[in-house]
């Protein structure tokens, strides 16, 4: 007779928690938020490749020169903020390899810091940036002793950028982007009016 009763009890209540913990699961995929390639800790491996071409040199020799740079970046925050200025910060590593296609000297590569500023509008496809950099690099155009732009293997470099991003998916992008740089040793050597130059680039991103 206990047996009886037990029986269906059980059952009863067996298929009332699988149900409930079905409802539960259920209602977490309901509510899961979706992710996006700016979320707070996601990872950017970026490539633009270009060129360069020396500007404001009185009395000195062009300089151009082709620029490979390969990033890896981290978003240091999820978008936040209304309006046209709604974005995030991302912090990237570069290194850099350039050839010199017109003027003194052979080549020129380095690493350098960069902080960067993303325009994010939810559900848009095109995200445009902004972004500034230091560090260093190491060239051959000081052993050019006609011109004074160079003086030394190690320079300084500093740059500044806009560029912009076009997603086609929470994985890839394309990126253009158009920039100054200045390389100087800070008349660390006599030899130091320094190498301003113009250009651009375009490039292929991944995330993750």
């Amino acid at each position: 007779m206990r047996l009886t009763i037990l029986i269906p009890a059980l059952l009863t209540f067996t298929l009332g928690s699988a149900m409930a913990g079905q409802m539960v699961t259920e209602g977490k995929v309901a509510t899961s938020v979706e992710t996006t390639p700016f979320d707070q800790g996601k990872f950017e491996l970026q490539s633009a490749s270009g060129a360069y071409f020396s500007i404001g040199h009185k009395d000195q020799p062009s300089l151009n020169y082709t620029s490979s740079a390969y990033r890896l970046g981290i978003m240091l925050n999820t978008p936040s903020g209304d309006g046209c200025l709604r974005g995030n910060c991302e912090f990237l590593l570069q290194v850099m390899y350039g050839s010199v296609f017109d003027g003194p000297g052979n080549y020129l590569g380095g690493a350098t810091a960069i902080l960067r500023y993303n325009f994010v509008q939810p559900g848009s496809k095109w995200a445009p940036y902004i972004q500034i950099g230091a560090g260093a690099i190491y060239t051959d155009i000081y052993k050019d002793q006609s011109q004074r732009l160079i003086g030394q293997a190690w320079e300084a470099d500093l740059e500044a950028t806009i560029g912009i991003s076009y997603y086609f998916n929470n994985r890839w992008s394309a990126n253009l982007e158009g920039g100054y740089r200045h390389n100087s040793n800070a008349d660390n050597n006599a030899r130091n009016v320094g190498l301003n130059s113009l250009g651009g680039a375009i490039g292929l991103s991944r995330h993750f």
